[in-house]
């Protein structure tokens, strides 16, 4: 049982990598977020002034030539640009601060690229000095590459390992029940406050799930990680072999750590 544990966890890690490596935007592919989120009827000049007011708020940065330009094309400028500074993290005063100093910005593609380079260095030395993950300042730099989570990542490695970065990163509960062989995810996984309640007694796979052939529970389909996510003592307790007399997976299953 702890070898095919290993291989289910194995396959769902290989096959989130591989989700996350098609995910991964090249240059200037981006998966579509409020910076390429421009007006459903906006032309292509107004697509420009959108993606450039967002560059330039994400920035801190306000180019009045610009925006006057732009005010043509529905204040796509504008409109784009209070909502990047907000997402950069600035405050109404500062962002207020920003357009009351305007600036000429001469080369948007450098600044797409400054952007970029800020969230990556950003994400770095928050790595590197072991400063929590900061969620808000990584959705903000969702719009760039490379990001805020590729540098905490590469800083975060250069004193521990890959995957007490990748838990400070996806949080205990995002990432220890598909990880349960890491130490640091032990006591977490041990608390049943921290799992999901089990299905009502009127649920299709409440109880040792549904005997119908063509349904197919979770229980049913993976005990273990299961009884690592959902608080069944009704179910997990039956499984003799694999949770302990208080529902809990024991310790020589899901933490494993051979083939």
């Amino acid at each position: 049982m702890v070898y095919r544990l290993c291989m289910r966890l194995k396959t769902s890690m290989m096959i989130g990598t591989i989700i996350t490596i098609l995910a991964i935007p090249i240059s200037s592919v981006y998966a579509g977020g409020p910076r390429l989120d421009w007006p459903e009827d906006s032309s292509n000049e107004g697509k420009d002034c959108w993606v450039e007011g967002y560059d330039a708020g994400f920035a801190g940065k306000y180019d009045k030539g610009r925006a006057d330009e732009c005010a043509n094309e529905g204040d796509e400028y504008n409109r784009s640009w209070d909502g990047a500074c907000k997402d950069a993290g600035y405050i109404p005063d500062e962002c207020k601060g920003f357009k009351n100093n305007p600036v000429d910005i001469q080369d948007y593609k450098a600044l797409e690229q400054e952007n970029a380079n800020n969230c990556w260095r950003d994400g770095y030395e928050d790595g590197k000095a072991d400063i929590p993950y900061n969620n808000s300042r990584a959705s903000g730099c969702d719009e760039y590459y490379p990001d805020y989570t590729g540098g905490y990542k590469s800083g975060c490695t250069i004193d521990t390992t890959e995957a007490s970065c990748e838990l400070q990163i996806q949080g205990e509960e995002g990432y220890c029940p598909w990880h349960p062989d890491i130490a640091g995810c032990v006591d977490f996984l041990h608390n049943a406050t921290n799992k999901l309640p089990a299905p009502k007694p009127t649920d299709i796979c409440a109880g040792q799930g549904d005997p119908r052939p063509n349904i197919i529970c979770p229980q049913e389909e993976n005990p273990e990680g299961y009884c690592l996510r959902v608080n069944d003592t009704s179910f997990c307790k039956t499984i003799g072999d694999l949770c302990d007399a208080d529902g809990f997976v024991k310790p020589e299953y899901p933490y494993c750590t051979t083939n």
